[in-house]
């Protein structure tokens, strides 16, 4: 028997979906629209490859979803958890309190209790305080029946979790096995703030995470598959579906993510700049050895500075839904879009309004099917602008040649002109010359690049940790972190034979006497 694997990405305007055999060649896709409830667009999109290629539901042995799903909770302030939060960290770090910085309307979810306890590590593992289990049995019986999850940080627990560990099992000895506990030592980086603020939005997000995983199981039970289900971290790896549902904040930002690794798997570009323009967004970043360039700086999430791992994109309000204002004497394109609403309310589906996708179909950039075919758009829009439609196609070329030269002048890292390769439904949209660019690539099956960047993701590895080097020596420090990634990998299900070494990253830390802090990242195939 044949065996098949499924990707699909879940962003706000379409769901896309390809189905691959053991070689990576897709053998069917298919874009369908986001549908407000995440379970029915994934259900129609499994439907949709399965009947179009033939392949029997018994075939397929892997299904893999990365969705937005986590990100629009945060931006749009929706369906969150109402949360308890910890800080072991008495008698030192109470002069800025949790959540210091975070907007006031997110600050309303999680405000009602916030403790600050005894306890917390020196950088290099000694106690700084003993945990006083008394107090904390204290605060967490306020919090019994208040609170949906917690969040706990400790002082450098990501070098010494032990003291995260034992809250979590007072927390759940006293207020249930089910509520859950997101402990800062599993989520974010060294810094405390940003680690805390990662954990909190992580907690915020578990009620969304368990309808995200039931939501994807019931999807794909519909359909009769019988697969391994994962998900797709923001690091362009899988994670299993408990991972996802105890870590959710780690899949946030992974549709650029999937649309940067598709690009670079469809093109066989190894370096350059992907750009995925979508219907709301242009999203654009930098591909490193077909995996997405990090971000070395702190992320902000809907307001709040993190410090968790992200992929360094840079989005533009240009796409398929964007509005474009032709009163005033400049063209203005977007921020602001139809989004999921383009095939009502755009003129070329006989709606009202003048977006890009009018545009493009009227510039015969994209051959949709609309309600209008290009010519007769031309006369819609003499009737309705009382413009030369010519006129302003030179207006708006200018305009999208302008944008995109600004995003690609923005992630760019060497004065040198770079390869571009152009992904996403909307990407025919963008120019076919564009400054500082050796070469556009734009592959085939390009507007299914974030699905197929799903569908060939693998399972990932990760660890990192500060080390005092008058006690161990640099060498044995990476080694140490070697194993400890790989192992992570192989637990999740890669195999161990595949695994090859990403990253290593050791950076001494000034400011502390022999300290260096080291980070070793692993991936491996299912």
């Amino acid at each position: 028997m044949k065996q098949y694997k499924i990707g699909i990405d879940v962003g706000g305007t379409n769901t896309d979906c390809v189905l691959v055999d053991q070689h990576n060649h897709i053998q069917t896709k298919a874009k369908l629209p986001t549908t407000p409830d995440i379970s029915t667009g994934i259900e129609q999109a499994i439907s949709k490859v399965l009947a179009n290629s033939g392949v029997s539901s018994q075939e397929v042995q892997y299904v893999m979803l990365g969705t937005t799903h986590c990100t629009n909770a945060i931006v749009e302030r929706k369906h969150l958890n109402k949360v308890g939060i910890i800080r072991v960290c008495k008698p030192a770090s109470q002069m800025v309190p949790p959540l210091s910085g975070f907007p006031e309307d997110l600050k309303a979810l999680t405000n009602q209790h916030i403790y600050m306890v005894h306890g917390g590590y020196e950088f290099d593992g000694r106690l700084i305080h003993p945990l006083d289990e008394s107090e904390l049995r204290e605060v967490l019986q306020k919090m019994k029946g208040e609170v949906e999850a917690i969040a706990v940080t400790g002082i450098f627990s990501k070098i010494n979790p032990a003291q995260e560990k034992r809250v979590a099992e007072l927390a759940r000895e006293i207020m249930g096995p089910a509520i859950p506990v997101s402990l800062s030592s599993q989520i974010g980086n060294l810094g405390l703030l940003e680690r805390e603020n990662s954990t909190i939005l992580n907690a915020l997000l578990q009620g969304i995470a368990l309808n995200m995983v039931q939501s994807f199981q019931a999807a794909v039970m519909q359909n009769n598959v019988e697969a391994q289900l994962y998900m797709v971290q923001n690091d362009g790896t899988l994670m299993s579906l408990e991972n996802a549902r105890r870590f959710p904040v780690l899949t946030i930002a992974c549709g650029p993510t999937n649309s940067i690794r598709g690009a670079g798997a469809l093109s066989g570009v190894e370096n350059g700049i992907v750009i995925d323009v979508g219907g709301t967004t242009s999203d654009a970043g930098v591909l490193v050895k077909q995996f997405p360039r990090e971000s070395n700086k702190a992320a902000i999430v809907g307001g709040v500075q993190t410090n968790f791992r992200m992929p360094d994109v840079v989005s533009i309000g240009l796409g398929g839904g964007s509005l474009i204002d032709l009163q005033s004497d400049e063209i203005q394109i977007g921020p602001q879009s139809v989004g999921y609403r383009l095939p009502t309310e755009a003129l070329c589906f006989g709606g009202e309004v003048f977006t890009l996708s009018d545009y493009a179909q009227y510039a015969e950039k994209l051959q949709i099917p609309t309600a209008h075919t290009g010519k007769e758009l031309k006369e819609l829009l003499k009737k309705k602008l009382a413009q030369d439609p010519e006129e302003i196609k030179e207006k708006i070329e200018a305009q999208i040649a302008d944008m995109v030269y600004r995003l690609i002048d923005t992630v760019k890292t060497q004065s040198g002109e770079v390869p571009l390769i152009l992904v996403g439904g909307g990407s025919p949209i963008l120019p076919n010359r564009i400054k500082g660019v050796s070469e556009i690539i734009r592959p085939d099956h390009y507007e299914v690049a974030n699905a197929y960047g799903a569908c060939i993701a693998q399972i990932g590895g990760e660890a990192e940790k500060v080390f005092n080097l008058a006690q161990i020596s640099r060498e044995n420090a990476i080694e140490e972190l070697k194993t400890e990634a790989t192992q992570q990998a192989i637990n999740s299900g890669a195999r161990k034979e595949s695994i090859e070494v990403l990253i290593v990253d050791d950076t001494p830390l000034a400011y502390l006497p022999n300290a260096t802090k080291v980070k070793v990242k692993v991936c491996g195939d299912l």
